[in-house]
């Protein structure tokens, strides 16, 4: 008893649900037009939503890319902007040595001196030694 006779039931879809997989397929080779494809519930498998979840993925890869690309060029003008204001500053701080250099030098400190009145010893300063009690230095110039 070898039978090739399907004896599975496709589910009810309407006029063609009593059908069976070889009268299917039979009349899919005899050509059968798509309505008779519908009929009996075997079309093809929709191509539309495929189609758009891959223009919607390929729209969101271009929108990323879009995104992404601008993040960067703005962090690369943030960049640029930044280092011409750390230039400047170290430029500023190089001209705020080379003042505070001038104005610690001793040349400048003895123009300002006499400037307030302040005179320059005519002899070199002289020390008192505590232990003997003799005045020591006072026999010069003090250039």
């Amino acid at each position: 008893m070898s039978s090739s006779t399907d004896t599975r039931r496709a589910p009810d879809r309407g006029e063609g649900a009593g059908r069976t997989r070889a009268a299917r397929s039979g009349a899919r080779e005899r050509g059968a037009g798509p309505a008779a494809r519908d009929a009996a519930g075997q079309g093809r498998a929709p191509r539309i939503p495929f189609v758009l979840l891959i223009l919607c993925l390929l729209a969101g890869a271009l929108v990323s890319l879009l995104v992404l690309r601008s993040v960067i060029a703005q962090e690369a003008f943030t960049i640029t902007r930044l280092q011409a204001e750390n230039r400047e500053l170290a430029y500023a701080q190089q001209q705020w040595r080379d003042r505070v250099a001038h104005l610690e030098s001793s040349e400048r400190i003895a123009e300002e001196a006499e400037e307030l009145g302040m005179e320059q010893p005519d002899e070199a300063p002289r020390f008192l030694d505590r232990d003997s009690g003799e005045v020591l230095g006072g026999t010069g110039s003090a250039e």
